[in-house]
Protein backbone atom coordinates (compact mmCIF):
# COMPACT_ATOMS: atom_id res chain seq x y z
CA UNK A 1 0.00 0.00 0.00
CA UNK A 2 3.02 2.33 1.02
CA UNK A 3 4.83 1.34 -2.36
CA UNK A 4 1.41 2.78 -4.22
CA UNK A 5 1.14 5.77 -2.83
CA UNK A 6 4.91 6.31 -3.32
CA UNK A 7 4.67 5.68 -7.07
CA UNK A 8 1.28 7.91 -7.34
CA UNK A 9 3.14 10.67 -5.78
CA UNK A 10 6.34 10.34 -7.97
CA UNK A 11 4.12 10.38 -11.05
CA UNK A 12 1.87 13.34 -9.60
CA UNK A 13 5.12 15.40 -8.90
CA UNK A 14 6.80 14.40 -12.87
CA UNK A 15 3.31 16.54 -13.78
CA UNK A 16 3.25 19.09 -11.73
CA UNK A 17 7.37 19.97 -12.17
CA UNK A 18 7.30 20.74 -16.08
CA UNK A 19 4.16 23.29 -14.99
CA UNK A 20 6.03 25.03 -12.11
CA UNK A 21 9.09 25.28 -14.96
CA UNK A 22 6.69 26.67 -17.43
CA UNK A 23 4.75 28.99 -15.12
CA UNK A 24 8.12 30.08 -13.86
CA UNK A 25 9.12 30.78 -17.67
CA UNK A 26 6.22 32.44 -18.65
CA UNK A 27 6.10 34.70 -15.23
CA UNK A 28 9.82 35.94 -15.89
CA UNK A 29 8.78 36.75 -18.96
CA UNK A 30 6.43 38.99 -18.29
CA UNK A 31 8.65 40.74 -15.25
CA UNK A 32 11.11 41.23 -18.13
CA UNK A 33 8.71 43.21 -20.63
CA UNK A 34 7.38 45.40 -17.85
CA UNK A 35 10.49 46.18 -16.65
CA UNK A 36 11.75 46.84 -19.95
CA UNK A 37 8.67 48.59 -21.17
CA UNK A 38 8.65 51.38 -18.05
CA UNK A 39 12.71 51.61 -18.04
CA UNK A 40 12.34 52.93 -22.00
CA UNK A 41 12.64 56.51 -22.46
CA UNK A 42 9.64 58.57 -23.48
CA UNK A 43 9.27 59.01 -27.49
CA UNK A 44 7.49 62.03 -28.19
CA UNK A 45 5.63 62.20 -31.95
CA UNK A 46 4.85 65.79 -31.80
CA UNK A 47 6.49 69.02 -30.36
CA UNK A 48 3.01 69.64 -28.36
CA UNK A 49 3.85 66.66 -26.60
CA UNK A 50 7.50 67.21 -25.91
CA UNK A 51 6.50 70.72 -24.37
CA UNK A 52 3.60 69.43 -22.19
CA UNK A 53 6.11 66.50 -21.01
CA UNK A 54 8.74 69.47 -20.06
CA UNK A 55 5.63 71.38 -18.65
CA UNK A 56 4.37 68.36 -16.22
CA UNK A 57 8.05 67.99 -15.21
CA UNK A 58 8.01 71.70 -13.88
CA UNK A 59 5.02 71.26 -12.09
CA UNK A 60 2.68 73.99 -14.74
CA UNK A 61 -0.84 72.60 -14.98
CA UNK A 62 -2.03 73.44 -18.64
CA UNK A 63 -4.84 72.88 -20.41
CA UNK A 64 -3.64 73.03 -24.25
CA UNK A 65 -0.84 73.76 -26.42
CA UNK A 66 -1.37 75.69 -29.60
CA UNK A 67 1.50 75.47 -32.24
CA UNK A 68 1.36 78.35 -35.28
CA UNK A 69 3.51 78.31 -37.71
CA UNK A 70 3.27 80.61 -40.27
CA UNK A 71 5.39 83.25 -43.02
CA UNK A 72 8.39 84.06 -42.18
CA UNK A 73 8.77 81.11 -40.16
CA UNK A 74 7.78 79.00 -42.94
CA UNK A 75 10.13 80.66 -45.66
CA UNK A 76 13.37 79.52 -43.67
CA UNK A 77 13.36 75.40 -44.63
CA UNK A 78 16.90 75.10 -42.69
CA UNK A 79 15.91 75.90 -39.06
CA UNK A 80 12.17 75.78 -37.60
CA UNK A 81 10.28 78.08 -36.17
CA UNK A 82 6.92 78.61 -34.34
CA UNK A 83 5.27 80.54 -31.82
CA UNK A 84 3.49 78.89 -28.59
CA UNK A 85 0.34 79.53 -27.09
CA UNK A 86 -0.35 77.51 -24.15
CA UNK A 87 -4.19 77.93 -22.30
CA UNK A 88 -3.17 77.30 -18.76
CA UNK A 89 -5.75 77.14 -15.49
CA UNK A 90 -3.97 80.33 -13.72
CA UNK A 91 -2.83 82.53 -15.89
CA UNK A 92 -5.34 81.71 -19.18
CA UNK A 93 -3.24 82.33 -22.37
CA UNK A 94 0.59 82.56 -22.40
CA UNK A 95 2.64 83.07 -25.28
CA UNK A 96 6.26 81.83 -26.15
CA UNK A 97 8.23 80.70 -28.87
CA UNK A 98 9.69 77.71 -29.88
CA UNK A 99 12.86 77.63 -31.72
CA UNK A 100 15.24 74.79 -33.44
CA UNK A 101 18.67 74.76 -34.55
CA UNK A 102 17.70 72.38 -37.18
CA UNK A 103 14.65 70.57 -39.31
CA UNK A 104 12.57 69.62 -35.75
CA UNK A 105 16.12 68.85 -34.05
CA UNK A 106 18.00 70.78 -31.21
CA UNK A 107 14.91 72.49 -30.00
CA UNK A 108 13.70 75.00 -27.23
CA UNK A 109 10.96 76.94 -26.10
CA UNK A 110 10.79 80.29 -24.18
CA UNK A 111 7.50 81.31 -22.05
CA UNK A 112 8.73 84.17 -20.52
CA UNK A 113 5.23 84.32 -18.32
CA UNK A 114 6.05 80.67 -16.80
CA UNK A 115 9.68 81.44 -16.17
CA UNK A 116 10.88 79.46 -19.00
CA UNK A 117 13.92 80.46 -21.14
CA UNK A 118 15.37 78.30 -23.39
CA UNK A 119 14.03 75.15 -22.34
CA UNK A 120 15.77 71.98 -24.49
CA UNK A 121 12.87 69.89 -25.87
CA UNK A 122 13.56 66.28 -25.86
CA UNK A 123 13.97 64.86 -29.39
CA UNK A 124 11.05 63.91 -31.57
CA UNK A 125 11.18 60.37 -32.77
CA UNK A 126 9.42 59.10 -36.26
CA UNK A 127 7.39 56.31 -35.04
CA UNK A 128 3.85 56.82 -35.55
CA UNK A 129 1.54 55.30 -32.10
CA UNK A 130 0.19 52.24 -32.91
CA UNK A 131 -3.93 52.14 -33.14
CA UNK A 132 -4.81 49.97 -30.47
CA UNK A 133 -2.44 51.56 -27.91
CA UNK A 134 -3.73 54.42 -28.49
CA UNK A 135 -7.48 53.09 -28.31
CA UNK A 136 -6.19 51.70 -24.80
CA UNK A 137 -4.84 54.72 -23.58
CA UNK A 138 -8.63 55.92 -24.56
CA UNK A 139 -10.07 53.23 -22.97
CA UNK A 140 -8.56 53.32 -19.75
CA UNK A 141 -7.76 56.92 -19.61
CA UNK A 142 -3.71 56.57 -19.36
CA UNK A 143 -0.93 57.10 -21.01
CA UNK A 144 1.56 54.08 -21.72
CA UNK A 145 5.79 55.28 -22.84
CA UNK A 146 6.12 53.10 -25.44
Amino acid sequence: MNVEKASRSQRSAHHVLPLLVIGACVLSCMALALTAAFLRPHNFTSFSDAIGYVLDQRGIAYERIFIDRTWPDTVNDITYGANLLIVTPEKGEVAGRLDCRGWKTDCFFTVRELGIYREALPELTQQQRLPWLVWIEQALGITLWF
